[in-house]
């Protein structure tokens, strides 16, 4: 077989991989008729909150103080507060995608009415509908011929409202109400993954490619993902917790084999409370240094100088630091909670 001179990974990723999405400088897509579909890649920022967006922030919050996304049942409960939770907008004009506003999710023939006004009208998934809102509440009903397909709610309230407030308020008096509805259970959303897949004579291929990391996927057979290769600039907030790490590992290292035997407990607890079960966990240590962090910066502690000698101040057990951080105790004992994080030894000059 003749050896092309100019070939390199990056080649052989483009001319016998499936790609979707961006690989280097290019995003590899394909249109509705299957043709392949390449342009440049231009990074466009995140945009900043809206509204609109607001709402599924607001709906999430709220979810998650009654379930988690761990649970079962965590998924008819979300999928209800998503649906029956009107939209509180200020008056103005706003545009809604028929995706995720009306449901629809192929396109066909539906009829619109809103207050009482119909008009018929070819929807799909991608189209946006643009509609005015100036005051009072807005009935929408969406009809697949004569069965209704989907119903919302747009309420405008004034200028002058906090919107977190009127959603809070909104959800203390109806969410138990709205959690005894039917799981309205649409279709759930389409989703593409980004990535490569190899070819079929091909398990999977990782490592450093001349226009991105490919790394393996844990669930997806033959499909990998590719990162572009993070570039490190020094910045003073990095420089400082570079340092301050070292020396947070430092501490770690020399707490009590106690306290280390409790934290262990703690860390399973509050992992099982607040993580996915998978692969991926945050680690005994990882947590330690997360709770260090936030306590240093509570207190106003530097944290590049700090070691069992030189701690944080007032917090000489589990429980003060769980306490300083506004962690939960997640069922520990009271005994448990006083255990010294250090030695005598080491903690007899903190003051």
């Amino acid at each position: 077989m003749p050896v092309r001179e100019n070939g390199n990974y990056a080649a052989f990723v483009e001319n016998f991989c499936d790609i979707h999405g961006r690989f280097g400088d290019k995003v590899y897509r394909k249109k509705n008729n299957g043709q392949p579909w390449v342009y440049d890649y231009i990074y466009r920022p995140k945009y900043d909150s809206t509204i609109l967006s607001r709402r599924v922030d607001y709906a999430v919050k709220t979810a998650c103080v009654i379930s988690n996304p761990q649970y079962t049942g965590y998924k008819p409960i979300i999928n209800k507060i998503y649906y029956y939770t009107p939209y509180f907008v200020y008056a103005g004009v706003y545009s809604l995608s028929c995706e995720s506003f009306l449901k629809v999710r192929h396109p066909g023939q539906f009829t619109v009415e809103i207050n009482d006004i119909r008009q018929s009208m070819k929807l799909f998934k991608r189209k946006i509908l643009t509609y005015e809102f100036v005051s009072g509440e807005y009935d929408i009903k969406c009809y697949n011929g004569d069965k209704l397909y989907c119903e919302r709610k747009v309420i405008v309230i004034p200028a002058e409202a906090d919107l977190e407030e009127i959603y809070s308020d909104w959800y203390a008096e109806h969410l138990e109400e709205i959690l005894n509805f039917p799981d309205p259970r649409y279709p759930p959303l389409r989703l593409y993954p980004r990535g490569l897949v190899v070819p079929v004579w091909l398990q999977y291929i990782v490592g450093k490619t001349e226009k991105g990391i490919i790394y393996r996927s844990s669930c997806r057979e033959r499909f990998q993902y590719s990162r572009q290769p993070y570039v490190h600039n020094h910045t003073e907030q990095g420089d400082y917790f570079y340092t301050a790490q070292k020396q947070v590992n430092v501490c770690w290292k020399e707490a009590a084999a106690e306290f280390r035997n409790v934290w262990e407990k703690y860390h399973i607890r509050w992992f099982d409370a607040n993580y996915r079960k998978n692969w991926k966990i945050v680690r005994q240590h990882n947590l330690w240094s997360k709770l260090v962090f936030r306590a240093g910066g509570i207190l106003g502690f530097d944290l590049e100088d700090i070691s069992p000698d030189n701690w944080l101040p007032g917090v000489e057990t589990l429980g003060d630091l769980l306490e300083v951080c506004g962690m939960g105790v997640y069922r520990l004992k009271e005994e448990e909670l006083n255990v010294r994080i250090f030695t005598t030894e080491n903690t007899e000059n903190v003051m």
